[in-house]
């Protein structure tokens, strides 16, 4: 009898220890592996699974360094993740993009979305660096600009001023006008490289487009427009002007 109890007591632990993890561990590993993480979030008795999961696993064989994550949102484990990113209202099947380092960049109901949809919602590098801005409470400075544009540097300088004028209320994002890696994230800020000058774009602690400057701009216009609500325009965090971070799924 003992051997039989110390025989299941074994295969317990080998596999809580190997072959189970918990979503929230499972995160932390795509973070560690910097991976985009896809998190499927459904309960059960929910239609749609199956097509929710096709999808995604179409996006991460276009995508490649990425990985499909479930969530029961009804299981008592999950119950942090579910408060923390308010899941427990919103439509499902949902599906999350969590960005390589580990933050929320968005998420989308999986009825009706696509591959490209959803690959449209994994961030670029300079959007994962504002949305863990956005994040961390700080407004943002996006200044677009070429190598040897004139009055880069001259710009380069007073958005530093402005981050330094701020008390660190600020966080600056240099994105070069001719990267391509970076066209999404300039496209939806309406930006392009016939600009032929630099670019500032003020975006509030609340992810709302506050302000554009072309060419040269004053520090203090900077720290003065940061402060402002409603504007026009969105940010790549999916937020339109003038609202704050919506709901996952709504």
């Amino acid at each position: 009898m003992r051997m039989v109890i110390g025989a299941a007591a074994g295969l317990f632990l080998a596999f809580n220890s190997v072959g189970w993890t918990s979503v929230s561990g499972e995160l932390d590993q795509a973070k560690s592996r910097g991976q985009v993480a896809f998190v499927l979030v459904t309960e059960p008795g929910a239609g749609g699974d199956g097509e929710a999961e096709a999808v995604i696993k179409g996006a991460i064989k276009k995508a490649g360094k990425a990985v499909l994550i479930r969530l029961d949102r009804t299981s008592a484990e999950n119950a942090k993740l579910v408060g923390r990113y308010r899941l427990s209202g919103p439509q499902i099947p949902l599906v999350l993009v969590f960005a390589p380092n580990g933050v929320l960049a968005g998420g989308a109901v999986a009825n009706g979305l696509n591959v490209d949809g959803l690959l449209g919602k994994v961030p670029t590098k300079k959007e994962v660096e504002l949305i863990t801005a956005l994040q961390s409470g700080k407004g943002v400075l996006v200044l677009a600009s070429c190598s040897g544009m004139a009055g880069r540097v001259e710009a380069i300088k007073a958005c530093e001023k402005g981050c330094e004028m701020s008390s660190g209320k600020l966080y600056l994002i240099s994105v070069d006008m001719n990267d391509q890696s970076e066209q999404k994230m300039l496209g939806k800020l309406r930006i392009t490289a016939t600009a032929g000058q630099p670019v500032t774009v003020v975006i509030n602690s609340r992810g709302q487009i506050v302000g554009v400057f072309n060419g040269p701009v004053n520090p203090a216009d900077l720290v003065t427009a940061s402060v402002k609500t409603g504007g026009g325009g969105c940010c790549p965090g999916g937020k339109k002007a003038g609202a704050a971070c919506p709901t996952p799924g709504k």
